[in-house]
């Protein structure tokens, strides 16, 4: 490793002050290394963002084909339109999970799904989960909403998991 004082022109002012008793060395590889006489201390070290911060963003696939984050409205089923969320206030999102409170639409399918229209469940909680990599990015792939029917709590659960789309 060769020695060579310290080049303002490639340096800048990192070290200013420190031009005639600084040296950049440089090592195998091309790393650079600035070494400084122990009268004069190095400026802070600044680091990048955490890797939970730069992990990518979960998301959901949207019948448009287009993924969505937080999205207030949502529909579940895009063959059949029969289900979906509404108004939806999400209290958390991340990596694993999300949890909201929604409107939850579902056709009941009373006499049958085609004579029958959707039924909304407001303040239901949704949450999603099960994160996985798709070629659409980190998608939730599991959902499941519990709302409450004729007075009792039931659950609408749901996957994308083997949907060629996802």
């Amino acid at each position: 490793m060769g020695a060579r004082p310290y080049d303002a022109e490639r340096c800048g002012t990192c070290f200013e002050g420190a031009r005639k008793e600084a040296f950049i060395k440089t090592a195998p590889g091309g790393h650079m290394i600035i070494a400084l006489p122990s009268s004069i201390s190095p400026p802070a070290i600044v680091r990048g963002p955490s890797a939970e911060a730069s992990a990518p963003t979960v998301r959901l696939l949207a019948c448009t084909g287009k993924t969505v984050h937080e999205p207030s409205s949502f529909v579940i089923s895009c063959a059949d339109y029969n289900s979906e969320l509404t108004k939806t206030r999400w209290t958390s999102w991340n990596g694993t999970s999300a949890v909201g409170t929604t409107t939850f639409g579902l056709n009941l399918c009373n006499p049958y799904c085609a004579a029958s229209r959707i039924s909304f469940f407001p303040d239901s909680k949704v949450v999603l989960s099960d994160p996985v990599t798709t070629r659409h990015g980190r998608l939730y792939s599991k959902l499941v909403v519990t709302y409450k029917l004729h007075g009792k709590s039931d659950t609408f659960a749901f996957s994308w998991k083997g949907d060629p789309s996802f």
